[in-house]
């Protein structure tokens, strides 16, 4: 009995002690940590100072089977030298963020490339893309990343938006559209946390080394679909009262997010995001089963999404690019939604050609 007391009473100690010395570091960090912001984006899952390297292997034909991976001390992947040389900042989620495709390969690599041909005193495009992140991400950025950033004044605002406000789930879900790893409440909870802030850069390499892509970043997996696997013709019978609300609050979020746009004296340009769940056979639209799950289908996800689209188009008018409607060949994805480095080059040259079309270079001359 003597030593079942003593084990408890040692026990108690240990939990009280780890508890108060967790609790002193807390204090001492949110003390000494200062009141710069940089802390508060890491809810979001803004990454800095970070350098990782990235299997391609299996996933697209690549001359490497690597693809280096940078972000700056600001959170941004660039070859700026300065912030104050940014003449288009990007926003999206995976899609513009373009992870497994090699920097002078992504979209903006080609739409500065372009630019720079055209326009003799053109600075740089950035990339703010974060994997997951949707408008409620985009948001967060203007509110709590952007005005941290010195001296960061674009001329234009590059919108790549739709696939992930998609998805029904997010209707009235007010999260940051985290990936698969942020999502659950109790995660979010820890981030508010100064110690689980200051590992999260440490956990990040972890799973990065130890653990494959498709369980980390899970919609980042090789996938070839054959006709057969577009068996759905018809809408699931929520998907339009469903759709009906997504995209009434997409419209509010757009609208906060055209205005902060308009408030950092830039210019939007708002681009439709194309998908490989649905295809036409024999003139009838045909959807991926399940895609979303809950028997919601690609049919029904490319009808919330073109729905996205009319927001954008009614919203942005003039600064409205449809890459949605535009052709594309296999080889210009790897999964559903997510381009390969000849998929992200192609999109880039459609993005620069409108940019250049559109506003005639005025803001350069």
């Amino acid at each position: 009995m003597n030593s079942i007391k003593t084990l408890l009473i040692s026990s108690i100690l240990v939990v009280v002690s780890t508890a108060l010395t967790i609790s002193l570091l807390e204090i001492g960090l949110r003390l000494f940590d200062g009141s710069d912001g940089w802390s508060e984006t890491s809810k979001a899952n803004i990454i800095r100072n970070r350098v990782f390297e990235y299997d391609l292997n299996g996933l697209y034909p690549s001359e490497s089977n690597k693809v280096t991976y940078v972000r700056n001390e600001y959170g941004l992947r660039d070859n700026c030298s300065n912030p104050s040389e940014i003449s288009i900042l990007s926003m999206g989620g995976s899609t513009t963020d373009q992870r497994y495709v090699e920097f002078d390969s992504t979209y903006q690599s080609v739409i500065q490339k372009t630019l720079r041909d055209k326009i003799s005193n053109f600075g740089c495009v950035t990339n703010a893309g974060v994997d997951g992140h949707s408008t409620w991400g985009h948001l967060f950025a203007f509110e709590n990343w952007f005005s941290l950033i010195p001296e960061m004044s674009p001329k234009y605002v590059l919108l790549y938006v739709g696939i992930n406000d998609a998805y029904f789930s997010r209707t009235s879900s007010p999260t940051y559209g985290y990936d698969n790893l942020d999502r659950d409440s109790f995660k979010g909870w820890l981030k508010q946390f100064r110690i689980v802030q200051r590992l999260l850069p440490i956990y990040q390499l972890i799973m990065q080394i130890n653990t494959n892509r498709n369980t980390v970043y899970g919609g980042h997996m090789p996938s070839k679909f054959s006709l057969q696997d577009y068996s759905v013709s018809t809408l699931h019978p929520d998907t339009k009262s469903l759709t009906l609300k997504n995209s009434s609050a997409f419209r509010d979020r757009m609208v906060k997010i055209l205005s902060y746009i308009e408030d950092m004296g830039a210019k939007p340009i708002c681009v439709t995001q194309p998908h490989r769940y649905v295809i036409e056979i024999d003139g009838e639209l045909r959807g991926i089963d399940n895609m979303l799950g809950e028997g919601f289908s690609g049919l029904d996800y490319d009808y919330s999404i073109r729905a996205l689209n009319n927001v954008m188009l009614e919203l942005c008018n003039d600064y409205y690019l449809d890459l949605y409607s535009q052709s594309y060949k296999e080889n210009h994805f790897y999964d559903g939604a997510h381009t390969t480095a000849k998929g992200s080059i192609y999109i880039g040259n459609l993005m620069a050609d409108f940019i250049i079309a559109k506003y005639s270079l005025e803001p350069y001359n």
